[in-house]
């Protein structure tokens, strides 16, 4: 499946960026995207349909949870969504050096906006699949190949 890795600056003095990754609607089907829902993707990929990564890992029995039993389940999907959006943003932008992907990053230099298309295995209903491997995957583990993506801007 493709997948969006961008970084974009804000604006203002400070060297400030946000790193994303996300999967292009189209790639997703139907009754997934109904059930995750979609967001607008990063302005340099042309602001296209895009899912989030926890959404498409979580499992059915998730979206047949009532609110309340969705608790437990909820964080374990978050941190392994975490945790792989971390390995593919780390592997397409090195210099995101964080453990786990933070609302914004701060450079010590200026590398632009950057965004890049990349493959993965296919990670819809992979929770119970990956998580018990939290802590061993890698980028590679996942499908995804260091250098394998187009760039643009």
């Amino acid at each position: 499946m493709e997948i969006i890795v961008s970084r974009t600056r804000i604006a203002g003095a400070l060297l400030h960026y946000i790193y994303r990754a996300l999967v292009p609607a189209e790639a997703v089907a139907a009754e997934r995207r109904r059930l995750s829902g979609t967001v607008a993707g990063p302005e340099i990929a042309g602001r296209l349909p895009c899912v989030r990564i926890a959404p498409l890992l979580a499992p059915e029995r998730y979206f047949e949870k009532g609110h309340v039993e969705r608790r437990a389940l909820a964080p374990r999907i978050g941190r392994l969504a975490r945790r792989i959006a971390t390995l593919i943003i780390r592997t397409m932008f090195p210099e995101m050096t964080a453990d786990s992907v933070p609302i914004v990053f701060e450079l010590d230099h200026d590398p632009g906006d950057s965004c890049a298309w990349t493959n993965i295995d296919d990670l819809t209903v992979g929770f119970d699949r990956i998580e018990p491997r939290i802590d061993i995957p890698t980028a590679f583990d996942l499908g995804l190949r260091q250098g394998d993506g187009r760039r643009a801007a």
